[in-house]
């Protein structure tokens, strides 16, 4: 049973940050971040990316972030309090890579600090704002504990789907996300990417965008896409193409 002490925290974190959505976690905007390019929005299902920092500087970045009317990346650093969620060795970089790697997806790229609850909720409260309606956010071992966060968070946005990976998740950490209809929580095992190769899995080659009015229905279509592809014996989260030419992981 979940503890409605903690639940109750997180809510009046998400509400906090929700009315400070402009105002940094810590530190002032370092001028020193590369600027965002503007460019042109790649189309596709938007998937917001809650993680360290991301190297947009990276043409195969810049090319799958979303964007709006007039070309600037629709982006976040709740640690700066500005658009540019830059980290060179930020884990985004390569988990932006693995979501987007069959297509089908165009990024919402924001910076978290590891372990910082009151940053996560920030990070959702913008990205509830945004077009996305998948919020893609993997926890390492160190903070496993946000998954109370992403609980209430999933509770509150009921519209959005949310998903996380932690490796070897716990009894306890599975019945929590279990009793969310909106919260799918994947075992990472050894690999830092699990959530987002699956993501790729159920939105690359044309699968688009998740059935459903309601982030429950975009669960469940989600994890019958991913049945459907396991099935389908297709192991590669980084091409659509078999060998014979035909797309395989289809839903």
């Amino acid at each position: 049973m979940l503890k409605t002490k903690p639940i109750r925290a997180c809510f009046a974190l998400i509400a906090i940050a929700a009315m400070m959505s402009t105002a940094p976690i810590s530190g002032a905007a370092r001028a020193s971040d590369p600027p965002l390019k503007s460019g042109r929005d790649p189309s596709g299902t938007a998937i917001a990316i809650i993680i360290d920092g991301f190297d947009y500087t990276r043409p195969e970045i810049a090319s799958v972030l979303a964007r709006d009317g007039e070309g600037e990346a629709i982006a976040w650093d709740t640690l700066d309090g500005d658009r540019r969620p830059f980290a060179k060795s930020g884990s985004g970089t390569e988990i932006t890579l693995a979501a987007a790697a069959r297509g089908g997806v165009r990024v919402v790229p924001i910076r978290t600090e590891e372990g910082n609850r009151a940053s996560l909720a920030q990070a959702i409260a913008f990205a509830a704002g945004t077009p996305a309606r998948i919020v893609l956010a993997p926890l390492s071992d160190k903070a496993r504990i946000e998954i109370d966060v992403l609980v209430a968070a999933a509770q509150k946005f009921s519209g959005i789907l949310f998903v996380t990976s932690l490796p070897a998740p716990t009894a306890d950490e599975q019945k929590k996300s279990a009793s969310v209809p909106n919260l799918v929580l994947l075992d990472a095992k050894d690999r830092q990417h699990a959530a987002a190769e699956n993501i790729a899995h159920a939105l690359g080659c044309g699968a688009g965008d998740l059935g459903g009015e309601n982030g429950a229905d975009k669960k469940r279509a989600f994890l019958d896409r991913l049945e459907v592809s396991t099935r389908s014996g297709d192991a590669k989260p980084s091409a659509c193409e078999s060998g014979s030419g035909k797309k395989t992981g289809q839903p």
